[in-house]
């Protein structure tokens, strides 16, 4: 079973161990490859493997002016890694003290002082470091005075581009999330608690949970979705709108979801949304009635699809 670890002084050590390293937002399936290789050699070594991540995006902190839509949340991306078989997830918190140590006091910091790294493995454009100075040939300097080696992973490739998180975001903030899901190795989710909204759904016929989400996370392309939607332990599938529908240019909520065959009060509940395939856009509709019908089509649609 995976340790779920947080990085701070006085840390029993973990002990020879071969370390994965990363941001892996999205523990997309680039990552996972990477993961399953540190996994791999470890088990051949005779050593603990390592997932060595970060409870935060360093751009949070560095340049959060820039930083970019998240693809999963800390909770989400431990399971994520946890799944993938690793002996220990170690989580370093991120801070700007973190961020001020130059590379080698992070090896020393936060490395040596958590484990005995025997192989570190990272991607081949992998930077640490204040002002990300130190790169993978820091890296290997620093380990051959250290004494463990350092592997780097090739690009995971889907087409004839490499999956990056940076490429998911893009094709989730285009409504791609087909391409989206098959980089990430299943659908993009994300997780909002339902509040109180103006009762619009309702009113047509069709209720909808109003769900705040998170804005630093990776919302998509403003349109109509065929989702999977998961609250208390529960499975449904959902039609669920990105975005302020044309219809209702006074509404706030960005992300409204219908459970199909959910009744009954979800104010207060979490909801998490699987984002499987886009219908259509949002589109201004002549009268209430027109709105109306074309929801009730939404509905049916995501009914065949996801029954």
């Amino acid at each position: 079973m995976t340790r779920i670890l947080e990085h701070r002084a006085g840390t029993e050590p973990i002990g020879p161990a071969a370390a994965a390293i990363g941001v892996f937002d999205g523990v997309h399936l680039g990552h996972q490859a990477l993961v399953s290789d540190a996994v791999a050699l470890a088990a051949e070594r005779g050593i603990a493997s390592c997932v060595v991540t970060f409870d935060r995006d360093p751009d949070q902190v560095v340049t959060p002016e820039y930083a970019a839509p998240q693809l999963t949340a800390l909770e989400d991306k431990i399971d994520l890694l946890a799944a993938l078989g690793p002996d220990v997830v170690l989580v370093v918190p991120f801070d700007r003290q973190l961020a001020a140590l130059m590379p080698e006091e992070f090896v020393t910091g936060v490395l040596l002082d958590a484990m005995e790294p025997r192989v570190c493995l990272v991607g081949h454009d992998f930077r640490f470091g204040t002002r990300a100075s130190g790169d993978v040939d820091t890296l290997r300097t620093l380990g051959a005075h250290h004494e463990f080696d350092v592997v780097t992973h090739g690009l995971v490739r889907d087409g004839e581009a490499p999956i990056t998180s940076s490429r998911i975001r893009a094709a989730i903030a285009a409504g791609d999330i087909v391409s989206a899901a098959r980089m990430l190795g299943r659908p993009h989710r994300l997780t909002g608690t339902v509040m109180h909204g103006q009762g619009l759904g309702h009113a047509l016929g069709t209720p909808t949970a109003n769900l705040d989400v998170d804005p630093r996370f990776a919302l998509p392309a403003t349109g109509v979705y065929a989702c999977h939607a998961e609250t208390r332990g529960v499975r449904y599938p959902a039609a669920v709108s990105v975005g302020v529908a044309p219809s209702f240019r006074d509404a706030t909520c960005l992300l409204e979801a219908h459970l199909i065959g959910y009744e009954g009060d979800l104010y207060g509940a979490s909801v998490t949304v699987h984002f499987v395939e886009r219908l259509r856009e949002q589109r201004a509709f002549s009268d209430r009635a027109a709105l109306a019908d074309a929801i009730a089509e939404d509905v049916r649609r995501v009914g065949e699809m996801l029954a």
